[in-house]
């Protein structure tokens, strides 16, 4: 619960819970009736079926100001599970304040219902029929990280693995390409930022940017500036500085920020 979430950053993947959990709610209410919602809810003139529709819809809207916020968030901020797991209980408990709003001005035989009153049947609704939506999200991210880890470590070691010589052709360095943040160059030596236990470390080889063309090109390690070589899947966003330069914001905590030149600012945007 305590590791990094990794979940997609495009704005459709978080918007499609606004659509498909309100449609669970929908039917599984049509379906199973729990705690007799149809009888409960023959309120204020109307029919169930009314008022299902409209908390159907209030559902879809409140879920997808919380899901457009948490796309915001996701960019500038390192989620543990356990903060993913927080924000759905909290995500429940503001549609119910919406329901037991909406609830309590509905009231049978219209007498308004006391608001707590609404929220406390309006609590039991959400989060034992929303319950299962939630569970089945989380558990089928969990379930996804694990295969894409256990895929990354199933590579053949040889082959994933990147070697790095020096100019007299000695091995230097042996690295996990996923574990490289970025390379850079200074003067006649190339500086590889790479993470170690949950730890930034570097490694300086005497040798020129070209002998890592080869390795950057095999492995996904992409050129961002003529004196950098960056790896996406370490870059949080790309932020445009005081000065005009764009830099790389890394989700490595404490990782120095890069210039990405123009020439391959549209390549490097299109991996992230």
């Amino acid at each position: 619960m305590n590791t990094v979430l990794r979940v997609s950053k495009h704005f459709w993947a978080q918007m499609k819970y606004a659509f498909l959990i309100p449609v669970f709610f929908f039917v599984f209410i049509i379906i199973y009736d729990p705690f007799s919602f149809k009888t409960e809810f023959q309120m204020g003139g109307k029919s169930w079926t009314f008022h299902l529709l409209m908390l159907t819809s209030i559902m879809i809207g409140v879920l997808a100001i919380t899901r457009l916020v948490f796309y915001f968030l996701y960019k500038y901020i390192e989620f543990k599970w356990w903060h993913y797991v927080i924000w759905c209980f909290g995500e429940v408990l503001v549609t119910s304040f919406f329901f037991a709003l909406y609830t309590s001005l509905f009231h049978l035989n219209h007498d308004r219902m006391p608001y707590f009153t609404a929220l406390a049947v309006c609590l039991k609704y959400d989060y034992l029929v929303l319950c299962y939506p939630y569970l089945f999200a989380i558990l089928s991210r969990i379930i996804r990280n694990k295969d894409l880890e256990i895929e990354e470590a199933g590579k053949a070691p040889e082959e994933s693995l990147v070697k790095l010589y020096d100019e007299h052709k000695r091995l230097k360095l042996t690295i996990d390409p996923s574990a490289i943040v970025y390379v850079g160059a200074e003067a006649n030596y190339i500086r590889i930022h790479y993470i170690e236990n949950d730890r930034e470390k570097t490694f300086v080889i005497r040798n020129s940017m070209k002998s890592f063309e080869e390795p950057a090109q095999k492995h996904g390690i992409v050129r961002c500036h003529r004196s950098f070589y960056v790896n996406p899947r370490f870059i949080k966003l790309l932020s445009r500085g005081e000065d005009g330069i764009i830099y790389t914001v890394f989700n490595v905590q404490g990782m120095d920020r890069i210039p990405v030149s123009k020439m391959y600012y549209d390549n490097l945007a299109s991996l992230l």
